[in-house]
C-alpha cells in the first residue's frame, strides 16, 4: 500500500483509507461526534464525513440532494466514477422498480429454506479445521462461509471462491487505494456475470433456479403498471452488487464476532451457556462492529446539521458511528450481549437499506452457532493490537489468529 500523508486533524483532514482509520476508526468517530459532527477534507477532491445518528438518517433519506449514483470516496474524481451497481446506484423513482424484483430471493421464507444448506456448509468448513489448536478465524472460516453461500446462490461452483474473494478485495479494499486494481477487478466481475447471463439465456426454460436466472428474468414495473425486462447494465449491475454486499460485509462481521469472543471470555462463556441469547447477540454484534461506511454524491450546495456542503463533492455516512451515538444508545461503547433496545443501522437506512439483511442475519447466526458448538472454548492467540483491520468502506479484521482451548 502506498504511503499516505499523515492526517493533521481528523476534523479538517480526514483520511478514511488510511491504516490509522482502519485500526482506530471507532475512537476517531467518537472524537468527531463530540467536536465536529460534519468533518471535511481536501483529499479525494474534497469530501465530508457525517458521524451523528440523526444527521446520517436525514442525509440518507434525502436522495434528491444526496444521490446514490456514487457510493465511494476514493482518489477517483466523483464525476469520473461510472460503475453501474443497480439498484444501489439508482435514485428514486428509478431505484424501486429495479430493487423490488430482487426482494423475494432474500425474503424470510427464502432465507429459512436456505438455512439447512448454510448449516451444512459451516459444518464442512469446520470439519476442514478439525482438531487444529491454532486457526485463523478470518481466513480459515469467516471469509469462506459467505463466499460459499453466494456461490451456491449464483449457481456456480464453490471453486469460484478464490476469484470472488479477489474481486471483492480488488473493488472494496485494495482498489480504493489503487484504481487500476479496482478497474481490473470490476472488468473481470462484469465479464463473468455477462457470461453467466448468456449461459442462462441459452438454456431457456432449462436454466437453473438461481440468482443469475432470477435477474435474467426480472422485470421492472413502470409507474403506469407496465413492465419491462432489466437492461443488460441493470442485470450485470445487480449481480455485481449482490456479490459485493453478500460477501464482504458478512465476512467482516463474522470475523469481528470471533475476535470479540476471543478477547471477552465472559461473553463467550455466557453465549455458549445460553444459546437462546444468540438472536439478541447477533444484533449487538451488528451494532457494535458495524462494518459499512457508505458515500453519497452531493447534487447541489446544501447543509448538514447547519454545516455547508458543496455540490459536486461526496459525503461519507458513517453508520458505525451512528450505532455508537450516545444520543441514541445507552452505554453505546459497551458491548451488551442481551441489549434489548437495539434499533441499529448496520444495514443502512432509507430506500437503500440492505436488501439482503435477512440472509446476513441467518449466515451470522448459523456461522457463529456452528463454531461455538465445535469450539466452545478459545482465545485470541495474539495481542489485540496486532490484529490487522481492512482499509476501505467495509471494516473488518483481516486476520483473527485463534487458539482452541479444548
Amino acid at each position: 500500500m502506498s504511503e499516505r500523508p499523515p492526517v493533521a486533524d481528523w476534523a479538517t483532514d480526514f483520511d478514511h483509507l488510511s491504516e490509522e482509520w482502519a485500526a482506530g476508526g471507532p475512537e476517531i468517530m467518537a472524537d468527531l461526534r463530540e467536536r465536529c459532527p460534519v468533518a471535511s477534507t481536501e483529499r479525494f477532491y474534497g469530501a465530508y464525513l457525517v458521524t451523528r445518528h440523526d444527521d446520517i438518517t436525514k442525509t440518507a433519506r434525502d436522495t434528491e440532494t444526496f444521490s446514490n449514483r456514487v457510493t465511494a470516496v476514493n482518489t477517483n474524481h466523483p464525476d469520473k466514477i461510472k460503475l453501474d451497481l443497480s439498484p444501489i446506484t439508482l435514485d428514486p423513482p428509478e431505484h424501486g422498480p429495479v430493487r423490488r424484483p430482487l426482494l423475494p430471493s432474500f425474503s424470510p421464507k427464502a432465507t429459512a429454506e436456505l438455512e439447512p444448506t448454510v448449516v451444512a456448509m459451516a459444518e464442512r468448513l469446520l470439519d476442514g479445521i478439525g482438531d487444529r489448536t491454532l486457526v485463523d478465524g478470518a481466513l480459515d472460516y469467516a471469509q469462506l462461509l459467505p463466499v460459499e453461500v453466494m456461490s451456491h446462490l449464483f449457481g456456480v461452483s464453490a471453486d469460484m471462491g478464490p476469484s470472488f474473494r479477489r474481486w471483492v478485495d480488488g473493488v472494496i479494499k485494495e482498489g480504493q487505494i489503487d484504481l487500476d486494481i479496482a478497474r481490473r477487478a470490476a472488468r473481470e466481475v462484469q465479464e463473468f456475470f455477462a457470461n453467466q447471463l448468456d449461459e442462462r439465456e441459452e438454456l431457456g426454460d432449462g436454466a437453473p433456479d438461481d440468482l443469475v436466472t432470477t435477474v435474467l428474468r426480472a422485470e421492472a414495473e413502470s409507474p403506469d403498471g407496465s413492465t419491462r425486462p432489466f437492461t443488460r447494465k441493470e442485470r450485470i449491475g445487480a449481480l455485481f452488487v449482490l456479490m459485493l454486499g453478500g460477501i464482504d460485509t458478512t465476512w467482516s462481521t463474522l470475523g469481528s464476532m470471533l475476535l470479540h469472543l476471543g478477547t471477552h471470555p465472559d461473553d463467550l462463556e455466557r453465549l455458549v451457556g445460553e444459546p437462546e441469547l444468540m438472536p439478541t447477540a447477533i444484533e449487538e454484534f451488528l451494532r457494535f462492529y458495524s462494518p459499512v461506511t457508505i458515500a453519497r454524491y452531493i447534487t447541489e450546495d446544501a447543509d448538514i446539521a447547519g454545516c455547508p456542503v458543496s455540490g459536486g463533492k461526496r459525503v461519507l455516512l458513517a453508520y458505525p458511528s451512528a450505532n455508537r451515538d450516545p444520543e441514541y444508545f445507552d452505554r453505546p461503547d459497551e458491548f451488551i450481549l442481551d441489549r434489548e433496545n437495539n434499533r441499529h443501522m448496520a444495514f443502512g437506512v432509507g430506500v437503500h437499506r440492505c436488501l439482503g439483511s435477512n440472509l446476513a442475519r441467518m449466515e451470522l447466526e448459523v456461522g457463529l452457532s456452528a463454531w461455538l458448538r465445535r469450539y466452545p472454548r478459545f482465545e485470541l492467540a495474539v495481542d489485540p493490537s496486532e490484529v490487522p483491520w481492512s482499509v476501505g468502506p467495509v471494516r473488518g479484521p483481516r486476520s483473527v489468529p485463534i487458539r482452541i482451548l479444548g
